[in-house]
């Protein structure tokens, strides 16, 4: 019964499949859809549908329009050019590097401070690795042998590997386990201490541990921008450190930050306010920042007739001139 049920199921997987299309009938099915191209050309479509980028990937971001609900356009989407969907991806790649460069910071400070803390609790800075060993179930401590296993023959932190086998200091460790990891490490450290501000901390890195996995595999942030898709309430210090900004209307910040992609883009800029403490590093993310916003804004008008991606992109644009202001120090 079970063998004929699991045939079932995978022959009405493979009646369901789409049919690999070319260029041409990806562009007729394009224009089924009612995407036009009186921006951007079918010749020039078809170029960067070859060279650029590929169609499920540039389409994606059609989920932020609406359909006609009826008439003879029913189902086709409403004020929709290819143009819009080629400026959407190029801005979405530009948010993905801007995620990538400041994760990177955050999860070299998130180092700094488990050392820092574990340096305040008198911790030996052995111990507490082989206490975190035992503390992990069997398939959990199996999975981080492993992660560290692989790592033997990297070049990069091979000889590290090597040298403390089996005897890390915890100022090792943390250069040899990855992002994920490594928060779950400050998790058991912040439980250890009973430290209310590092429990605090754990779960906004979590969330920026997901936006940053998301940018690192290449998905797409901003082909969905719908509210109310968040799993859940966001961290009371970031909804206070957005109540205090300027431009910002209360109902506008929490109809935003009920899109998981949106809380998780400002928590991210929250925590590296809060735990980068280079005023180098910020004035440079600042110079940066100032650029994506610049690029979001670019083809504003695109958006005038969707209300959805225009408001998302002018809170972005606020949160951005809100860090900025915040966050450079002319005196460097």
């Amino acid at each position: 019964m079970l063998e004929g049920h699991i045939e079932d199921t995978i022959k009405k997987k493979v009646l369901s499949r789409k049919p690999m299309i070319s260029i041409d009938e990806q562009i007729e099915l394009l224009k089924s859809k009612g995407i036009k191209f009186n921006i951007m050309s079918e010749v020039e479509a078809k170029k960067y549908l070859s060279n650029n980028n590929n169609y499920f990937k540039v389409t994606s971001y059609r989920k932020n329009y609406d359909k006609h609900p009826g008439g003879v356009q029913v189902g086709q989407y409403i004020h929709l050019e290819f143009a819009y969907l080629v400026d959407l991806a190029i801005i979405d790649m530009r948010i993905r590097y801007h995620i990538l460069h400041m994760a990177l910071d955050i999860e070299h400070y998130i180092r700094m401070d488990l050392i820092k803390k574990v340096s305040e609790y008198n911790e030996d800075g052995y111990s507490i690795v082989k206490e975190y060993f035992n503390y992990l179930e069997e398939k959990q401590k199996n999975k981080l042998r492993a992660e560290l296993k692989r790592n033997k023959e990297n070049v990069y932190c091979g000889d590290l590997l090597k040298a403390y086998e089996d005897d890390y200091p915890i100022w090792v460790f943390v250069e040899l386990i990855t992002f994920g990891s490594l928060i779950y490490l400050y998790k058991f450290c912040a439980e250890k201490f009973n430290d209310k501000q590092m429990k605090d901390n754990f779960f906004m890195f979590k969330t920026c541990k997901e936006i940053r996995n998301a940018a690192a595999h290449n998905n797409c942030i901003i082909n969905d921008l719908k509210t109310n898709t968040c799993k859940h309430k966001t961290n009371t210090k970031v909804v206070k450190w957005l109540t205090s900004m300027d431009g910002l209307n209360k109902k506008f910040k929490k109809n935003k930050m009920t899109n998981a992609r949106l809380q998780q883009i400002v928590t991210l800029l929250y925590v590296h306010e809060k735990l980068v403490t280079s005023n180098g590093i910020k004035n440079k993310e600042c110079d940066k920042l100032l650029e994506l916003k610049e690029r979001i804004n670019r083809e504003s008008n695109y958006y005038d007739s969707n209300d959805l991606i225009a408001t998302s992109f002018n809170f972005l644009s606020k949160v951005i001139d809100n860090w900025i202001q915040r966050n450079y120090n002319k005196n460097t």
